[in-house]
């Protein structure tokens, strides 16, 4: 493929990312699995930037997450580690595509009508435990628990743009990092580094992004991404009905 393409791509989404706390990984997976990269070789390309977004909007942030980061780090990390190792041991028989795919229309569909599930709030209040250990399965085995990550967010933060980017880059700052240890341990000796230099496109994306995201509500800012994570969703079903 070519580079200047990728670049774009990279850009593009790093733009999303600095301003919804997804993107990188919730639209660059699928995009790049779409133009026939391997799992292994996307989380390459992908994870550099994505923690060094994630680690600005961290730094950045004054809200206090403290109890999100306890219950996270106990109860998340140990499945994204065992999913991770596993799907990049086994990624040649897993179908990621039609996974992704499911994924992305379902997490859309259930923020976009969550005021229809009448007990969503008090199921994700209840077993907030148990939504970490999903996330950390569902994001270790696919890449795509950001749509999963975003509903929990705003949900226990009552909607609060501020504190819930914080809960998502914090998130997807610890599950990098742990991915990029799995990935190195398993695939150190055959991975390509040469992109690394993005890393310094997406900082400088960060901080001319922020204007935007305070210009932004917080209904939009939810809604926003889940319109166009089920417009991605459709389409992948789209492209696999179709081949």
């Amino acid at each position: 493929m070519n580079e200047v393409t990728i670049i774009l791509i990279l850009g593009f989404l790093s733009i999303m990312q600095s301003i919804f706390g997804v993107g990188l990984l919730l639209f660059g997976t699928p995009s790049f699995i779409l133009m026939g990269f391997n799992f292994n070789e996307t989380l390459t390309m992908l994870l550099p930037l994505s923690i060094s977004i994630s680690f600005l909007q961290v730094l950045k942030s004054n809200e206090n997450i403290a109890n999100f980061k306890i219950n996270f780090n106990f109860y998340c990390i140990p499945f994204l580690i065992t999913a991770s190792f596993l799907v990049l041991k086994y990624e040649n028989i897993i179908n990621f595509k039609l996974l992704i795919c499911v994924l992305l229309i379902l997490t859309s569909v259930i923020s976009l009508k969550k005021k229809k599930f009448k007990n969503i709030k008090l199921i994700t209040v209840k077993y907030q435990k148990l939504i970490h250990s999903l996330i950390g399965l569902i994001h270790g085995m696919t890449n795509m628990g950001g749509g999963f990550l975003s509903i929990f967010s705003f949900i226990i933060n009552n909607n609060q743009k501020y504190k819930s980017r914080k809960c998502i880059a914090y998130s997807y700052l610890i599950m990098g990092i742990f991915q990029y240890i799995v990935l190195l341990f398993l695939f150190r000796e055959n991975l390509n580094f040469q992109r690394l230099y993005l890393v310094a496109m997406s900082i400088f994306i960060f901080f001319i992004s922020q204007f935007i995201f305070k210009n932004i509500s917080e209904k939009k800012f939810s809604r926003n991404i889940s319109l166009i994570s089920l417009v991605y969703g459709l389409y992948i079903l789209y492209s696999l009905i179709i081949n």
